[in-house]
């Protein structure tokens, strides 16, 4: 079999396929090629190789798979002339592949002679007797392409500029000629003097350079390539930084590729690590190894503790994260949001950073003016350090010094929805990331709507806006002689959710108490008016909603709702009030401290003749299918306000029959039922891990409502409350109680919490008129009994509306309930004096004034339904 038959039978693309990937790879400002105007194309079989998409097709490969596409009459009806373009718009030119052919021409070593005719060439490679003569459209059709951009870029799609070059005396061919770069000699000469380079060298702007500039390259660098390197080098003195689609970086950054594929080993890779830090206490530190093979598809990042990925084998890791292991320092750049970032090329001068150091390392030595917070066993982080204090550090350890770092025109944060397209909804849009010297400007296209503006300073500039945004918008970027654009989308609703997987291997919810199910009972919701979610809430929900098939990974959804806390405490309170709300789903990863959260499926809860309600995650559209639909039967929706705006308002249905909106919905129905939990401790669920192997985390004060690192001064009460951690970050923080009776441990923070407040008799949680309010700062209900308390009053907790800077969580309950909660935690809550006990006919009375029937064992001591 020859080596086309082997490559073919591997994989054959069609023509159509070859079409769609030379236009995303060469035209598209979201594609490789970024958002510069396209002035030059590499149609080289390397660069062909790799716009291909084919995994580990060499260049002799690509140059006779791409070619095997065309056949001779097509050619010469394209290039003649004969064939035309199509006169009305296309997703895709369906010519483009011909003037890539036109430009590999030029470019190729292999198969078409060493004439520099392009007729002639041209023959060779198609295998024809003498040169190929028919090309009078070549002009003609570079032309068209140019145009078929711009009525693209007019339509508000991401294609970049095409200027195309003088074509001089060649009015034939003149475009393919000299858009072309590099030739194959270029491309030959400048890989023969990279080759031997050091991998630091070739893929370090500043350094590159330096080399290719010293005298004994000045005959071996070929003229066009010694053009494009004095550009380039100019523009590096100029402090440019948007140089990422220059033409000779993406002829070197092609090379390097080409040469780490022959080398092999990690090299051909590339690699990313994230760092994020989160949880309670913001002690969780959250790793995420992006790797992939450059120029090929990206691996699923792998998600790991700190101390997990520094036992993994030396040789399975990217060599200089190894070596960082080695030294026990990581140094960390900062990125916009609230990630810190190790990669493969070497940090920008200009950027903080901060220190994970690891006891006993070289960074014990350091001197330099900072704070240091405790990670996992010997592991800690510094505070955010400037790049001048780094160089020492740098030095010490044998690194590369900061250099210059090429960026381009990108997106960073915001809700994606699909590809290029974000959620445009106010606080949650990307921002607009760019060099330090760049200047950026913003244009609507066409049929956008909304008012959408950049502030800030660069590199990074806010996207901000008011009210929803919906359309395109160009970004345009320019730095001194540099421009570059690119077309971003929004929309102002997340596609409604069809799908709702089921937890996961590696997964488990959350539990805070056990409980028996209990009987259906019938509840009123309270009579009230119609209520709207409040604008802001909606922005969120609508972000949330978004959330990944898996979920949400707990900093992924911590980094985007931070910046609309108005406390970055506070994002705790507002998340478990959705969770008891049976919007999301907290799910705890078995191998490693953290947490996962899922969307909850909608469904309705069937409240009798009192009317049906919508419960579960929904978005804007899948409200307005509901009120679509239940108007359609004549019925009607209305929303229940929570304890506060911060709590979500749910859909009350009237006037429809349960069943059939169930059928039109495609969602199950369920029924409020009355929850038993004994009582405490008996409701906490059996623990079988201990507190060995773990180490004193924190304490808990009675009196400020929080773990401190230290033991509260003057809180000697007789109970202790403790969080143990284990040092390595393999398993979920456990809860230790002592004092007032045997030692309580539990993974359930809500559990412990309660507990200990129980046993000391200081109530966490106040009723009073109708509701139980929180005392301190921290601390909840078991989620079980919330998620109950919920259901029965189609009312949903939450965080209060803080006011100077403070708040509290409360819970809807009216009296009689609250005295069963009061009897399954005892005096970790606080009954007022309304709740006291009352003879059975005066309760039966008020239970049938709430559309309830009371039944016999509300009165038992022994059981506590909610």
């Amino acid at each position: 079999m020859s080596a086309l038959q082997t490559i073919a039978a591997k994989r054959v693309l069609s023509s159509d396929e070859w079409e769609e990937r030379l236009v995303f790879h060469y035209l598209r400002s979201d594609g490789p090629s970024g958002g510069a105007p396209l002035t030059f194309l590499d149609a080289t079989p390397a660069e062909i190789a790799t716009a291909s998409g084919i995994a580990d097709l060499d260049e002799g490969g690509a140059q006779k798979v791409f070619l095997a596409q065309f056949d001779r009459h097509s050619i010469h009806s394209w290039l003649s002339g004969e064939w035309k373009p199509p006169s009305r718009g296309s997703p895709l030119p369906g010519y483009f592949r011909y003037l890539v052919l036109t430009a590999l021409v030029s470019a190729t070593e292999t198969g078409a002679g060493e004439t520099q005719n392009f007729r002639v060439r041209l023959g060779e490679l198609l295998r024809c007797e003498g040169q190929f003569s028919s090309v009078s459209g070549v002009n003609n059709l570079w032309r068209s392409i140019a145009d078929w951009c711009s009525r693209r870029r007019a339509a508000g799609e991401p294609f970049r500029r095409v200027k195309l070059p003088s074509y001089g005396n060649a009015n034939l061919i003149g475009y393919a000629v000299r858009i072309a770069f590099p030739s194959w000699r270029d491309r030959n000469a400048l890989t023969r003097i990279m080759r031997p380079l050091p991998l630091a060298v070739r893929r370090s702007p500043d350094r590159l350079v330096q080399e290719l500039t010293r005298s004994r390259y000045a005959l071996e660098l070929p003229d066009a390539v010694s053009v494009a390197l004095i550009d380039f080098s100019a523009a590096l003195r100029r402090r440019s930084r948007m140089l990422l689609g220059h033409r000779f970086w993406r002829l070197a950054t092609s090379i390097d590729l080409r040469l780490s594929n022959e080398e092999g080993g990690q090299s051909v890779e590339w690699w990313r690590l994230d760092v994020q830090f989160n949880g309670w206490e913001m002690d969780v530190v959250r790793l995420k190894l992006f790797r992939g093979r450059r120029g090929g598809e990206d691996r699923a990042p792998r998600e790991c503790a700190l101390q997990e990925l520094e036992a993994v084998a030396a040789k399975q890791l990217p060599t200089k994260l190894a070596k960082a292991f080695r030294d026990g320092v990581l140094i960390l750049a900062e990125t916009p949001g609230m990630v810190w970032r190790l990669d493969d090329g070497i940090p920008p001068e200009d950027a903080s950073a901060i220190v994970l150091a690891r006891d006993g390392s070289i960074a014990d030595n350091w001197a330099v003016t900072t704070e240091w917070r405790r990670l996992e066993g010997p592991w800690r982080r510094s505070g955010r350090v400037d790049a001048e204090s780094l160089k020492e550090l740098r030095r010490r350890l044998g690194l590369e010094p900061a250099g210059a770092r090429l960026v381009d025109l990108t997106f960073s944060g915001g809700v994606k929805t699909s590809r290029s397209t974000w959620l445009g909804r106010p606080g949650l849009l990307p921002n607009v990331v760019v060099s330090a010297t760049t200047t950026v400007g913003l244009e609507a296209i066409q049929v956008a709507q909304g008012n959408l503006e950049l502030r800030g300073q660069a590199p990074v500039w806010s996207m901000v806006t008011t009210a929803p945004v919906e359309g395109r918008w160009r970004v345009l970027a320019q730095e001194a002689l540099s421009d570059a654009d690119t077309v971003i989308c929004f929309e102002p609703e997340t596609p409604e959710r069809w799908e709702f997987p089921e937890i996961g291997s590696g997964l488990e919810a959350e539990r805070d108490a056990v409980f028996d199910a209990g009987e259906v009972e019938v509840v009123a919701p309270p009579l009230i008016g119609e209520r709207c979610i409040p604008g802001f809430l909606d922005d969120i929900l609508e972000a949330i909603y978004a959330a990944p098939p898996r979920g949400w990974s707990e900093g992924d959804l911590v980094e985007m709702l931070v910046p609309l806390m108005p406390h970055e405490h506070f994002i705790w309170d507002f998340l478990r009030g959705l969770a008891e709300a049976g919007w999301l789903e907290p799910l705890i990863l078995t191998s490693w401290r953290a947490r996962l959260w899922r969307l909850q499926k909608p469904h309705l809860r069937d409240l009798g003749s009192h009317g049906i309600v919508a419960a579960g995650a929904l978005g804007l559209m899948a409200r307005r299918r509901l009120e679509r639909i239940v108007n359609s039967m004549e019925g009607n929706v209305t929303y229940l306000a929570g304890v506060s705006e911060w709590a979500v308002p749910l859909p009350l249905i009237r006037g429809v029959d349960v069943i059939e909106l169930a059928k039109l919905l495609g969602w199950k129905v369920s029924r409020v039922r009355r929850p038993r939990f004994a009582r405490a401790p008996e409701c906490w669920p059996t623990e079988a891990r201990s507190g060995n192997g773990r180490s004193l985390a924190g304490t808990w004060s009675f009196d400020a409502g929080l773990f401190l690192a230290h033991k509260p001064p003057g809180e000697d009460v007789g109970i202790r409350l403790e969080r143990l951690v284990r040092e390595n970050g393999d398993d979920r923080d456990v809860y230790r109680v002592i004092g007032g009776g045997e030692e309580f441990v539990s993974s359930s923070r809500t559990a412990a919490i309660i507990e200990s407040h129980r046993r000391l008799r200081f109530p966490l949680f106040e009723w009073n008129a109708g509701r139980f309010r929180r005392l301190k700062r921290g601390g909840y209900l078991p989620l079980e009994m919330a998620q109950a308390l919920v259901a029965r009053a189609s009312c949903a907790s939450g965080p209060l509306s803080p006011a100077q800077g403070k708040w509290s969580y409360a819970y809807p309950a009216e009296s009689q309930v609250a005295e069963r909660v009061g009897r399954a935690l005892g005096q970790a809550v606080k009954l007022s004096r309304a709740t006291v006990s009352s003879p059975m006919l005066d309760r039966i009375v008020r239970a049938r004034r709430n559309g309830r029937t009371a039944s016999w064992y509300d009165l038992k001591k022994n059981e506590n339904p909610i």
